[in-house]
């Protein structure tokens, strides 16, 4: 079961003390001398502020599956929560800026498994599990593109700079843990529809990722093993993809 919703107010109403705003109006670039492959229209109005809620849930079960042959009678259970308050500001006509806060919780059971390795040897697995919890903080700059004449739908891609840290171990309660440090850059494109003037439904996805990371074991509290690495990967994941409902006031 996948779950993901997104509720997002504004300070002011997109035509309040805005008459003179009109959504889906042409907007003209600085030099009109470039040959234009589309028009931009009007989808969000300078001197907005947005402030929202985005929470997405994850659930799976496996029951009994059969994976590639090799992995027979599998029962596990995984789970996850992603809660990310946000705050944007629009500080030019389809240009915005803001801030979000993202905590996340994830966990996963394996009740038992078999793998069976060229078929004259098996591995059998039972009762592990795992758990994993995560903070961050993004700041992030969004820019619209209008497609239609009257502002209703558009296109958007965000650049996404943060932090991120991130504790996973295998049992609840174990003194034996990991802890990963992530600073990263993100690319992740969408698409958003106003199906009111005082509504929009969006959708994205995180595309590309630059990122440092550090990775430190801990057992019993004392540090065992630390590694760092740079990372950078384009994927499409589907715990990746965030839809969004936005309502402006």
């Amino acid at each position: 079961m996948f779950l993901a919703a997104a509720i997002t107010s504004s300070a002011q109403s997109r035509n309040d003390a805005k008459d003179h705003v009109v959504l889906g109006s042409e907007i003209m670039p600085k030099d009109t001398t470039k040959v234009r492959r589309f028009k931009n229209h009007l989808i969000a109005p300078k001197g907005e502020w947005q402030c929202g809620l985005a929470v997405m849930y994850a659930d799976f079960d496996s029951g009994n599956a059969d994976y590639m042959l090799m992995v027979q009678g599998l029962n596990a259970r995984a789970t996850m929560l992603r809660i990310a308050p946000e705050a944007a500001y629009t500080f030019k006509e389809n240009h915005a800026v803001g801030i979000r806060f993202q905590y996340m919780k994830a966990g996963g059971m394996i009740d038992g498994l078999t793998a069976d390795l060229l078929g004259n040897m098996s591995l059998p697995v039972e009762n592990i599990g795992a758990t994993s919890l995560s903070m961050g903080a993004n700041i992030f700059q969004r820019t619209y593109v209008g497609i239609d004449k009257r502002g209703r739908f558009g296109i958007f891609w965000d650049y996404v700079l943060g932090f991120t840290r991130t504790k996973s171990q295998m049992a609840a309660g174990n003194d034996n843990y990991s802890a990963k440090q992530k600073v990263h850059l993100g690319f992740s494109p969408g698409v958003v529809y106003f199906p009111m003037n005082n509504l929009s439904i969006q959708a994205c996805i995180s595309l590309a990722e630059l990122s440092y990371a550090k990775v430190s074991a801990y057992e019993s509290g004392i540090v065992t093993g630390t590694r760092a690495a740079w990372k950078a990967q384009a994927s499409l994941n589907v715990l990746n993809l965030n839809f969004g409902l936005t309502i402006h006031l």
